[in-house]
């Protein structure tokens, strides 16, 4: 007879946090930001991911998408924008998406997908400059 294993933790009873840090299988669990809790418990508040949990669900990220703690923990940076990984799949290709979102994010910051075109800093010449305020000296009709 297999019995369910109680977690050492006092608000168990009434918490509805669905990634519980004494949990035993915490890899397998997932979190959907707008719609399930993250722990209250005082211990626990310096996790990162718990972190990273609450700065995600201040952005109002998607609801119908969800992280895992794998996914949490590689998050260097939350940004507006941010997406878990869509349910809709078959757990093989749940799998792939993960891995995929984890490569994907684990060079820096994650952010909303942009334009891909990429910025270019420009500096005005000094001689641009000058120019400008010799021409703002003339009169009107480009007669000094």
């Amino acid at each position: 007879m297999e019995t369910t294993k109680q977690i050492d933790c006092p608000r168990f009873e009434d918490c509805s946090a669905t990634l519980c840090p004494p949990a035993d299988n915490l890899q397998h669990l997932i979190w959907y930001p707008g719609d399930e809790d993250i722990c209250r418990r005082r211990d626990f508040q310096t996790l990162d991911w718990i972190k990273k949990q609450k700065a995600i669900a201040k952005t109002h990220a998607p609801n119908d998408r969800y992280f895992t703690v794998e996914m949490l923990e590689a998050i260097r940076q939350v940004r507006k924008g941010i997406e878990g990984i869509s349910p809709d799949q078959l757990l093989e290709q749940a799998k792939k998406a993960e891995r995929k979102w984890l490569l994907t994010k684990s060079g820096g910051r994650v952010i909303a997908n942009r334009n891909s075109k990429p910025r270019q800093a420009t500096r005005a010449k000094r001689s641009d400059l000058v120019a400008v305020c010799e021409s703002s000296q003339q009169a009107k009709g480009g007669q000094k």
